[in-house]
């Protein structure tokens, strides 16, 4: 009978990790970031100059109308699920500390 090979966690985890920073180094070399990155300044030097075409007219300025917001929302059900684990993990973690110092505070005074 055949005996099955046990899976290796530390190679798993290392073939993972690996993979990830091969796909992060094929998006660099690609030039993705670089595309991101141009392509939020050409929208700045749009912006830019439909300020001074906008001055020149004599237009009401806004600043709204020049600036783009950059910051996503990223929640959902599973990173408010994780914020909220999280938050009790903390207070029991804390807790449980708290009560470990004081258990060697009464023991040494």
């Amino acid at each position: 009978m055949k005996k099955k090979n046990k899976p290796n966690w530390f190679f798993r985890t290392l073939n993972l990790l690996f993979f990830i920073f091969i796909s992060l180094y094929i998006a660099l070399e690609s030039g993705y970031y670089d595309s991101k990155i141009a392509k939020k300044t050409a929208m700045t030097e749009e912006s830019i100059k439909q300020f001074e075409q906008d001055i020149k007219d004599n237009k009401p300025i806004d600043l709204k109308d020049y600036t783009f917001d950059t910051k996503k929302d990223y929640s959902n059900n599973t990173t408010d699920a994780a914020i909220y684990i999280s938050s009790k993990v903390e207070k029991f973690m804390s807790s449980g500390i708290n009560d470990i110092f004081n258990i060697l505070k009464s023991l040494v005074t």
